[in-house]
């Protein structure tokens, strides 16, 4: 920055004063509004508050920096960074164990897992240079926190249960135990496992081939149909894993014929593994972990009440830009919370004489808590990142010795580790228990009852979890390198040190270069992990419970030029959306991928369903080579229905075919007795089959709210978005019932009778499939027996069961819009409210809970939608549907990459300041719930025009 040309910009707002002779780098750039005495900086640090409520910090050095950004962040934001620590250390039941008693399982569950224990060794073995920064950091939100403590700043408004004592000093290791519960929570998939296995073991103890009930034989091989690994859409980034670092060019499937299992390799195979294969953990042993699973799930609705995290991001080469110029993009997908997930801000170095370091402007928003740009720019790269999805957790099924005290690995007895952990109560209580460690693989999962561990039997099998997160790694020096680096290889390589959960970073500079990297620590499994049957489903894989004997164990992490990266593809952009990044699962096979030396190249066992990277790479090659910023903000809010699209034909044709039985044009014997429901009317049924053809036809599936943005009223019958908005409303409620409809009777007989996610692939899987090639094929219908209602004796079709969930549909429209369809509108129930951490903090709800907006803000939108709004479709038939959700976009972030004048729009899901008398405190969430975003200054003149505020901090030398 050539900030002695910038000081000579004149200042509209008056003199410049000088309080108490003293002026942070800006000097007399700008009116000062306020000077704050802050301990430990070596000169003094200028705060900039924009119009939009962003903070762009001047100083002399990165330390100082980042000291005055603790401070100014905990000002804002203290409550949220006092949750975050607690949460993510186990600590929440000091405060809340008497009002919330299950919150004592949660904190037994973040201790067991060790985010603290992890982050203290990260402290200790991290380079000087990021120790004094995390240093200066957490002692600029200390400083916040004793204020707050001596009285000297009031408690934080929404502090419902917390009291002056409760917000304690802020320490390094508590920076990095809340940067490790980020990692958890895009990458930790231990219960997500146990889910899946204990699914697997259901289907397959209940739907026998010499089960009792002919019925229940019918659907022998159920889970090949339910739990499936291919997604429905085979998008990928990159052709292949022969195209990592490579030049190519449009995505494609990749040949099935060239893979080869890693078995075919026999110095991968343990001695054994074959002869002895693995039959799963006992029920009784996962039953022992549903109170961990149970409670590591609040634990996760403390910070993603509903929903399920993603992301897009997508780079633009210039030749497909209309300016010339690389284009990014970046939305990740996270909890829709108030305040929001991320703080905006830039940091600003200035050089000086006295204290000369490079000169460095970075931008972009952070997480409380952390030091740092996480996502953003700097004058010369941007990046924006998703969640990978790779499978970095494994679990293991241990046997303990007779005498409680070892596992059994590769036939030798370990001794287990024990670590003490002694959680707070309120009143002076306190819980002392011990962690199992197995030290090997990791902390073993406890037994969880009435909120008291309940230690193992000896001789008991048990369970242990091996997590890349419990690997000492350093992310944050990794981002404090990003945050120099001048084009895009230099990002990717200061990307090669981040190791802790897999995020797909997509980078791009002003040179016109774009890339793509998803480094991080992927481990490298012995083939026994991998002995998968995809025929019959059985086997080992590891994204279910494997063998802790040693066989299943892993042998080492990917080589850094192996994990999925690419720069400058010949196709001129790159996208990612959580898909299956090189196409590994399209054959429903996770496990049987090699490199040429036999090694496997497994990299998860489940991605997204791939429709919102499939819709990302058709608009862009529609868009073709004159692609704008406002195309790009234009496809982060593209509400087209991916589902629509794939289901609607079937519930179409279910349609035509009722009607024509009806009047008697064609004849349908399985819909007699549902068209002879009282709820069937011809003349409705009719008018609702034109009403979704207009849908597919005249809107091409846009998911319209139908509501008025402003005064939340229904749009009169004369707006355009009337009838997407009706056919919205009306396709996801028959959605929600169908699933329950297909599966209900097959998930209760399993003891599920509330649903599963897996659900909605599945139902893709049974629509698209030949239905010979179903392994639920019931000969003597022509069709899968999971259509059948196992509950009734009629036998029950495809297309019945899609007019039967049509009817509910339209019982449930006729109980809840009064006025009937002319009133029906997506937008009346599928709502956003931005909920703060805590239900008892009622004031920071967004928008408030009475008024016009009581139920949310309406949103357009439907599931897997680029413009994520997934709510909850795992509805049992006596539970109404919920359409409202509460995680997506938490950020709209676009660049333009122009050399010397980079431009940025973004919006935040809220606002900078937790506090609702602050004008920073929703007025973003105005922009986001429109889909609009606003121009962010960057460059110091851009910064002084869009100045609301000044804050100068010194201190005292």
């Amino acid at each position: 920055m050539a900030l002695a040309t910038s000081l000579v910009i004149s200042c509209d707002r008056g003199p410049v004063p000088l309080l108490n002779g003293r002026v942070g780098p800006l000097g007399p750039a700008l009116a000062i509004d306020e000077q704050i005495q802050i301990d430990g900086l070596t000169a003094g640090v200028d705060a900039v508050r924009d119009y939009h409520g962003r903070t762009h910090i001047y100083a002399h050095t990165l330390n100082d920096a980042v000291r005055a950004q603790g401070y100014l962040i905990a000002r804002d934001r203290a409550l949220q960074i006092e949750i975050m620590r607690r949460l993510a250390a186990g600590r929440l039941a000091e405060v809340y164990g008497e009002l919330d008693p299950g919150q004592i399982a949660s904190d037994i569950v973040f201790r067991n897992i060790g985010l603290r224990r992890v982050a203290e060794k990260q402290y200790a073995q991290a380079d000087a240079q990021t120790k004094a920064l995390l240093d200066a950091y957490a002692d600029g939100v200390t400083q916040i926190m004793v204020q707050i403590r001596q009285g000297k700043r009031p408690l934080p408004v929404g502090a419902v249960a917390l009291e002056p004592q409760h917000f304690g000093d802020f320490d390094a290791v508590d920076t990095l135990t809340i940067g490790r519960l980020q990692a958890l929570l895009l990458s930790y998939s231990a219960d997500i496992e146990l889910d899946a296995q204990q699914l697997l073991n259901d289907f397959q103890n209940t739907f026998r081939a010499d089960a009792s009930d002919p019925l229940l034989q019918k659907r022998h091989g159920i889970e090949r149909d339910l739990l499936r690994f291919e997604p429905p859409s085979h998008a990928t980034t990159i052709d292949s894993l022969a195209a990592i670092g490579k030049p190519t060019a449009a995505a494609r499937k990749p040949s099935m014929a060239a893979k080869e299992h890693p078995a075919a390799a026999s110095d991968q195979r343990p001695s054994g593994a074959a002869q002895h294969p693995y039959a799963g953990p006992r029920r009784s042993t996962l039953s022992r972990a549903g109170g961990f699973i149970a409670a590591l799930a609040r634990g996760r609705a403390w910070l993603a009440p509903l929903g399920d995290f993603g992301s897009n991001n997508w780079a633009v080469s210039p030749i497909r830009s209309r300016s010339g110029h690389a284009l990014l993009a970046s939305d990740p997908h996270l909890s829709l919370s108030s305040p929001a997930v991320f703080w905006p801000v830039s940091l600003h170095i200035v050089a000086d004489e006295d204290a000369p370091q490079p000169p460095l402007d970075v931008a972009g928003i952070a997480f409380p808590g952390v030091p740092g740009i996480i996502l953003g720019h700097n004058a010369h790269v941007a990046w924006g990142a998703t969640v990978a999805g790779y499978d970095v957790t494994d679990v293991y099924s241990e046997t303990l010795t007779a005498d409680g005290h070892n596992v059994m690995h590769n036939g030798k007895a370990v001794a287990l580790q024990t670590i003490e952990e002694v959680i707070l109560l309120p009143h002076g209580k306190s819980l002392t228990y011990q962690v199992q460690v197995v030290p090997h693989h990791g902390p073993i999962i406890p037994t969880i009852k009435d909120g008291k561990v309940v230690a193992p039997a000896a001789g008991e099998e048990v369970l242990s979890v091996r997590w890349t997160g419990h690997e000492v790694t350093h992310d944050l020096a990794a981002v404090f390198q990003l945050m120099r680096a001048t084009n895009v290889s230099e990002a990717r390589a200061a990307l090669n040190a981040y190791g802790a959960g897999a995020q797909n970073w997509m980078l791009a500079d002003t040179a016109g270069n774009i890339g793509w990297t998803s480094h991080a620590l992927v481990p490298i499994r012995k083939s026994g992990a991998l002995n998968w049957n995809s025929d019959s489903y059985s086997g080992r894989l590891p994204c279910l419970v494997l063998p802790g004997d040693g066989s299943a164990d892993w042998s080492g992490y990917w080589p850094s030029q192996r994990v999925p990266w690419a720069e400058n593809p010949l196709v001129g952009y790159l996208a990612t959306a959580n898909h299956d990044p090189v196409g590994l699962t399209f054959d429903n096979d996770p496990s049987n991928d090699t490199w040429p030396d036999g090694t496997s190249a497994y990299l998860s066992c489940r991605f997204a369903a791939g429709y919102r990277q499939a819709r990302i790479k058709q608009r862009i090659e529609q868009l073709g080579t004159g692609i704008t910023l406002d195309d790009m903000s234009i496809l982060q809010g593209d509400v087209h229905s991916p589902l629509g699209e794939a289901m609607l034909p079937a519930l179409l044709l279910a349609m035509d075919n009722a009607i024509q039985h009806v009047d008697g044009s064609a004849s349908y014997p399985d819909l007699s007795a549902v068209v002879s429901d009282p709820v069937y009317r011809q003349d409705r049924i009719i008018a609702l089959r034109n009403t979704l053809r207009f849908w597919r036809d005249g809107y091409r599936y846009f998911a319209a709210s139908g509501m008025d943005p402003d005064t939340n009223a229904v749009t009169t019958l004369d707006q355009p978005e009337v009838v997407p908005a009706q056919a919205t409303l009306l396709f996801n409620i028959w959605l929600v019932r169908l699933l329950r409809r297909t599966f209900g009777d097959e998930l209760t007989r399993t003891g599920r009778p509330l649903g599963h996610d897996v659900e909605l692939v599945a139902m893709l899987h049974l629509l698209s499939s030949d239905p010979a090639s179903l392994a639920t094929y019931d000969p003597a219908t022509g069709d899968s027996a999971l259509w059948d209602d196992l509950d009734t004796s009629a036998i029950e079709s495809r297309q019945e069961r899609m007019l039967r969930a049509l009817l509910d549909a339209l019982t449930w429209l006729d109980n809840n819009v009064e006025k009937g369809i002319d009133w029906w509108r997506w937008g009346q129930f599928h709502t956003i409210r931005f909920a703060p951490l805590v239900p008892l903090w009622g004031p920071l709800n967004i928008p408030p809970q009475s008024g016009a907006f009581a139920n949310g803000f309406p949103r357009p939108g439907d599931l897997l939608a680029v413009d994520s709004a997934n709510y909850d479709y795992t509805r049992a038939l006596d539970q109404s549907p919920a359409f409202g959700y509460s995680s997506g976009p938490t950020q709209r972030f676009v660049i333009e990459m122009a050399p010397g004048h980079v431009r940025v729009h973004n919006a935040l899901p809220g606002g900078a300041v937790a506090d609702p008398k602050s004008p920073y405190f929703s007025n973003q969430a105005e922009e986001w719930r429109r889909n609009a975003v606003h121009e962010v200054p960057f460059y110091l003149s851009d910064v002084i025009a869009a100045a609301a505020a000044r804050t100068v901090l010194y201190s005292v030398h």
